[in-house]
């Protein structure tokens, strides 16, 4: 059976089932940004999820609003660095968000990380309530804070947030991750690997069906020539200087990057000293617009700065973008995506300082081989990275732990 996207708050089915969802960074479709909770919880076909969400877009570094009325925004105050202020609101929010969910009717409390607070409120309004504890780990914290050199490890506020790490994995009713190759890090907090389930991102390729022509879409989005599209936040993750690093290599390719975030100014400053005319930068556009725009460039490219915390493995929802729009693309994740994808497969997978490789055997790559890269693709997103698949296995996740 098909999912759809309509109003679940309008299902009536006696069996109906309802789960808060506390997510401080889960968007609206209608705000251009990664939108995995309403993509995964929409499609449910007996749960009806409340998500409550911060209404300050931390990529879009602005307000954001909806009139899904799936989602309950809290309050939290703005913020432009990664400071004393953006903490501040962690806490407000999740303060916020335990006093939200204990008006609400719920058979069951999901939250999701990477910040910690959250998850602790979650697991602190399902005590409260009696009701089953699923915890979604979308990042591991706080060892990526480590890894980025943010923190130090062993000092104080390391080892509490180990601890308090810790105490919400054996509390929790299930672990929901997005790939494999964290099993080694749950074990050592003594987790047992039943408990852990994998619910991959991904994306539906009905989404990315788009009617007009690849010229007709080039005319509109104002593209030309050869252009190889960046499509996510420009955070201090993404390994944006390397991919002004290709592009200064690369003169004959243009690239789009389309986002926010806190790197992006950085990122603008940089390509314009280099005087990389062949570098474009825009601001991010509704995920409802983003299959035309995909649609109309040549090839798209998924960027990481190298980490060790990474090579455990990802599910990056920007590489699967582009996958159903059926471009051809350019990771230089090959450790951290090994289950996921390999060289050549959909075009080309290189180590992190290899963009320019990859992108020049992209761009040089023969029709009969750019068919094959995209049955490939369309094979891979229709069955293992499907949003339906996913749904299927977050709700069959959902109803085993409510007796």
């Amino acid at each position: 059976m098909t999912r759809g996207h309509a109003n679940v708050e309008e299902k009536t089915a006696g069996h109906t089932r309802r789960v808060i969802v506390m997510n401080h960074y889960a968007i609206p479709r209608e705000v251009g940004g990664v939108t995995r909770q309403i993509d995964l919880f929409g499609r449910l076909e007996n749960w009806r999820p409340k998500i409550l969400a911060s209404n300050f877009g931390h990529t879009q570094g602005a307000r954001i609003s909806t009139s899904d009325s799936r989602f309950r925004l809290l309050w939290v105050p703005s913020y432009s660095t990664n400071g004393t202020v953006r903490i501040l609101g962690w806490g407000i929010f999740s303060v916020e968000a335990f006093v939200a969910g204990l008006g609400l009717k719920a058979d069951a409390v999901f939250a999701s990380s990477p910040h910690l607070l959250t998850a602790l409120s979650g697991l602190a309004l399902a005590k409260v309530r009696g009701l089953p504890f699923i915890l979604e780990v979308r990042d591991l914290w706080p060892e990526s804070i480590v890894t980025a050199g943010e923190m130090n490890e062993g000092s104080l506020i390391h080892k509490a947030l180990v601890t308090l790490e810790g105490m919400l994995y054996r509390h929790a009713d299930r672990i929901v991750v997005v790939t494999k190759g964290w099993e080694e890090h749950f074990a050592s907090f003594g987790v047992e690997q039943s408990k852990v389930i994998v619910v991959p991102n991904g994306t539906e390729l009905s989404d990315f069906d788009v009617a007009q022509s690849k010229e007709e879409l080039r005319r509109e989005y104002r593209i030309e020539g050869y252009t190889a599209v960046f499509a996510g936040a420009h955070g201090p993750y993404v390994g944006l200087p390397l991919i002004l690093d290709a592009a200064e290599q690369l003169p004959d390719i243009n690239f789009l990057l389309l986002g926010s975030g806190s790197q992006k100014d950085a990122a603008i400053a940089d390509a314009r000293r280099r005087g990389l005319d062949n570098v474009e930068f825009r601001d991010p556009i509704p995920k409802s617009e983003l299959p035309r725009l995909l649609k109309a460039c040549d090839v798209g490219i998924h960027s990481i700065s190298p980490q060790s915390v990474f090579d455990k493995g990802m599910s990056p929802n920007k590489l699967f973008d582009y996958l159903a729009a059926g471009l051809p693309t350019v990771t230089n994740a090959k450790v951290p995506l090994r289950d996921v994808v390999s060289d050549d497969e959909v075009g080309s997978v290189v180590d992190p300082q290899n963009l320019v490789d990859g992108l020049s055997r992209v761009r040089a790559a023969d029709p009969d081989t750019l068919a094959r890269w995209r049955r490939f693709a369309e094979e891979m997103m229709s069955t293992r990275y499907s949003r339906a698949s996913a749904s299927d296995r977050l709700e069959q996740t959902l109803d085993s732990v409510v007796k």
